[in-house]
C-alpha cells in the first residue's frame, strides 16, 4: 500500500461495511434461500449440489455457478425469476419464528457512534444483491445507518465493487472521497482483496469463517477478532 493511503487525522473517512459475517449472521438463512430457489426454479435438489462457498462471494457469481452446476443457461429472464424466488424465500426465512440470526458483537453500538460524525460517511460494500441486503439489514433495523453502496448485482467480481461504492457515496454525500480516505470493513480475504484493488485500507474482522490470524496473512491494514469493543474500533477507524 502506498503512503497516499494513510490519511492524516484531519482527513475525511468513508467507511464501507460488508454485511454477512461482518455486521450480522443470518444463521444460514441466506444460503438456504439460494438453495430454495434452485429447487423451485431450476428443478434440482439441493442434495445433488456441492456445498455453497459464500464467503466473500457476490450473489451474481453464486448464481452463475449454480446455473452452471444445474445445466441452465444464464438468461436474463431465468435469472430474474430465480432472484425473485430467492428474495421471497429469504424474507420468509428471516421472519420465521425459528430464525436464529443475530447482529454481531459491537455493531449496534458502533454504528450509532459513527453516524453523524463530521467528515465521516458510512456505506455498504457487499456481495448481496441490493434487495437482499435491504432485507437482511431491515430484519435487524440497521438500514438507517447506511447511505448507499455497491452490491452483488452491480458486478460479479467483488474487486469491481469498490469504485462503484465510491462513486455512489460521493454522489449522495456531495463529497469527493479518494481511495486513501476509504476503509473497507469485512470478514474474508476477498474483502481485503477488494480494498487493495481500489487502493483503500481494510479492517479485517474474524467474525465470519476466517479467524483474524488467517486474515492477517492477506495484509489488511488492521485485523481484529471482532468489533465488540465499539469505542476502540471507532477510535481506530477515525485515527
Amino acid at each position: 500500500m502506498g503512503a497516499d493511503t494513510d490519511p492524516s487525522p484531519q482527513m475525511a473517512r468513508l467507511l464501507l461495511f460488508d454485511i454477512d459475517g461482518t455486521l450480522l449472521d443470518t444463521g444460514g438463512a441466506g444460503g438456504a434461500s439460494l438453495l430454495d430457489a434452485v429447487e423451485e426454479v431450476l428443478g434440482v435438489s439441493r442434495e445433488k449440489l456441492p456445498p455453497l462457498d459464500l464467503a466473500g462471494a457476490t450473489d451474481g457469481g453464486v448464481v452463475r455457478k449454480l446455473f452452471g452446476q444445474t445445466g441452465h443457461d444464464l438468461t436474463d429472464a431465468l435469472v430474474r425469476q430465480y432472484l425473485d424466488v430467492y428474495l421471497k424465500r429469504l424474507d420468509a426465512r428471516l421472519n420465521h419464528e425459528s430464525f436464529v440470526g443475530r447482529v454481531l458483537p459491537g455493531i449496534e453500538k458502533l454504528l450509532p457512534m459513527l453516524q453523524g460524525r463530521d467528515g465521516v460517511d458510512v456505506g455498504l460494500l457487499t456481495g448481496n444483491v441490493r434487495a437482499g441486503a435491504d432485507a437482511k439489514l431491515k430484519r435487524f433495523h440497521l438500514q438507517r445507518y447506511f447511505l448507499e453502496g455497491a452490491f452483488g448485482d452491480d458486478a460479479e467480481d467483488r474487486n469491481l465493487l469498490g469504485p462503484v461504492a465510491l462513486q455512489r457515496m460521493n454522489a449522495v454525500t456531495g463529497r469527493s472521497y479518494t481511495a486513501g480516505e476509504v476503509i473497507v470493513i469485512g470478514d474474508t480475504p476477498k474483502d481485503i482483496s477488494c480494498a487493495h484493488a481500489m487502493n483503500a485500507r481494510c479492517l479485517a474482522v474474524g467474525t465470519g469463517h476466517f479467524p483474524a490470524t488467517s486474515l492477517a496473512a492477506h495484509q489488511p491494514w488492521q485485523s481484529l477478532e471482532n468489533l465488540a469493543d465499539a469505542e476502540k474500533v471507532c477510535a481506530l477507524l477515525l485515527s
